[in-house]
């Protein structure tokens, strides 16, 4: 029974003590801040993970107004996108020269990621409406209108299938 209790104690205190220790570490500078390093994996993990969910929570509900294959929204949104997002994102099958590599998190480059990997339209909307805390994705809310970033988030949904006309401005566009 004392051998039980002590176990539970040790544990407890592992749980108490391990925070403050995380916490020390990080205040004193022993953690790296710099964009360019490789992060740990557990670091990695964990942001990433914390974005989908708070994507996927931020984004369940949401309507979105615009056709997803509707070519002409498509093609507005694949203009909008070589405009304003490419120089972080990249484009038709080329990454950026400097947002691939120079921020941290990294910036997607959309036409790389796996396809299950690619959000899905509401997401990008809120990621594109919103902005991306701790990244350099500011928020497009009022430089964008509302329908110009469904065509945008829709744009990058389908990216992996694009319908031709849309897949052969992209191409062109390099």
């Amino acid at each position: 029974m004392r051998k039980g209790r002590s176990l539970i104690l040790a544990f407890v205190a592992g749980l108490l003590v391990l925070p403050v220790i995380l916490a020390v570490v990080a205040l004193v500078g022993w953690l790296p801040s710099d964009a360019v390093s490789q992060p740990p994996g557990l670091e990695q993990a964990i942001g990433e993970g914390a974005l989908d969910a708070s994507l996927g929570r931020r984004a369940k509900g949401l309507h979105n107004p615009v056709n997803s294959s509707d070519t002409a929204a498509l093609l507005a949104g694949e203009k909008l996108f070589r405009q304003n997002c490419a120089g972080c994102h990249g484009g038709a099958h080329a990454d950026s020269s400097w947002g691939a590599r120079n921020f941290y998190p990294r910036v997607p480059q959309f036409w790389r990621v796996e396809e299950d990997d690619v959000p899905a339209p509401q997401e990008a909307f809120v990621a594109i409406r919103d902005g991306v805390r701790y990244s350099g994705m500011g928020a497009w809310n009022g430089m964008l209108s509302e329908r110009q970033m469904w065509q945008v988030a829709n744009f990058v949904s389908r990216m992996h299938h694009l319908p031709p006309d849309v897949a052969h401005a992209w191409q062109a566009r390099k």
